[in-house]
């Protein structure tokens, strides 16, 4: 009796051990952190963007950004009021079989780009939010089309919402030199830290919210962020190591979203 008894405390002290070691792994996890503090303002157009459009002559100002003719879809982007004035980014002409539509609060950005999903009978617009030395952040636009009447945006991403829902799926580990990235419980990647001017890691050493760009080919709506590590030295975050995350979008009919087959891949902007 006195053996058996032995023996379970024995098991026991090897379970608790197993269970303050998972404990342990689990307490040096920390979560993704957000760059974007709130939502994404996107502005409006200029009076000589408005008056640009107005005119309904897609002339060299304009750039075509979809030819969908299977479909008839168009796309223009308007790039300039005139050879002196930009568009600041700001513009577009969508059309279907023949009837145009005037977007000119939707700030398409310097790389804007569009699919006609067949299956849904919408439009896929991306147009970049933010843009700058080492910042690329887009928004996604889902485009309707009324039979009769005005086309309409049916549906949008904004930068902060993708980069909170990111943030919820991503947490990190680092142990020296090396960061490890996670999905929930799931090893996404790991990687060497190479920046070695810059002192140690921040405490919230891994941020996101600077770089995300869609992927609109194939049939699935497809986002890919790349994290970047801050240190102590400057609040400039790094990307030389990092991996660039893919998720895919599923986009409700209400707006919302969710996120699924969360992996990494190599960027590809």
């Amino acid at each position: 009796m006195r053996k058996n008894f032995i023996l379970f405390i024995a098991v026991m002290l090897t379970a608790g051990a197993i269970i303050v070691s998972c404990k342990g792994k689990k307490a040096e996890m920390k979560p993704v952190k957000g760059v974007l503090e709130e939502a994404v303002r996107e502005g409006s157009a200029s009076e000589q963007v408005n008056a640009t459009m107005e005119r309904h002559i897609l002339d060299q100002n304009f750039e075509m950004i979809l030819k969908d003719t299977v479909n008839n879809v168009h796309v223009w982007s308007l790039v300039s009021c005139d050879s002196t004035t930009s568009s600041d980014g700001f513009g577009l002409v969508i059309a279907k079989d023949g009837r145009a539509t005037i977007f000119a609060d939707i700030r398409h950005g310097s790389t804007p780009a569009a699919r006609y999903d067949a299956a849904s009978g919408t439009l896929w617009l991306t147009g970049v939010s933010i843009e700058g030395t080492g910042t690329h952040v887009e928004r996604f636009y889902k485009i309707g089309f009324h039979e009769d009447g005005p086309h309409y945006i049916a549906a949008t991403i904004d930068p902060y919402e993708m980069q909170e829902a990111l943030c919820k799926e991503l947490g990190y580990t680092i142990k020296g030199d090396v960061i490890t990235l996670f999905n929930g419980d799931r090893e996404l990647a790991k990687v060497t830290n190479t920046v070695k001017d810059m002192g140690d890691f921040y405490d919230d050493a891994v941020w996101i919210g600077e770089q995300i760009h869609y992927n609109l080919d194939g049939d699935a709506l497809t986002v890919e962020a790349t994290p970047g590590v801050n240190f102590v030295t400057g609040k400039v975050l790094h990307y030389d190591d990092m991996p660039a995350i893919t998720a895919r979008v599923t986009l409700n009919d209400d707006g919302s979203f969710t996120l699924s087959d969360i992996n990494v891949s190599k960027s590809s902007y």
